[in-house]
């Protein structure tokens, strides 16, 4: 992708659907304050006069991987809890 081929509009639309929903969920101390931080960062260099696309293009990208981290861990999360739910439902014959 070239720094052309870059939606600026589309990636501020992103960001700002990503901080809403971040803004809505609730706080669990530090545990997404990287992504949160970031966020606001990128949300920053948008809403300024002449955003970069090649300075988003590259923050989008390592927000991305802070992303993909997170999902991961609620991912590990849920199978845990999962597992704690089967466990109590057998214990009280629900399953």
């Amino acid at each position: 992708m070239t720094a052309d081929e870059f939606d600026i509009k589309r990636a501020k639309l992103l960001i700002g659907e990503i901080s809403d929903h971040l803004a809505a969920s609730p706080a669990d101390g530090n545990r997404y304050a990287e992504l949160r931080a970031e966020v606001d960062a990128l949300k920053a260099m948008l809403d300024g006069t002449g955003a970069r696309p090649a300075a988003v293009a590259g923050r989008m990208k390592y927000l991305h991987g802070l992303i993909d981290s997170a999902a991961t861990e609620l991912r590990a999360d849920g199978i845990r809890a999962g597992g704690f739910l089967s466990e109590i439902g057998r214990m009280l014959g629900l399953d």
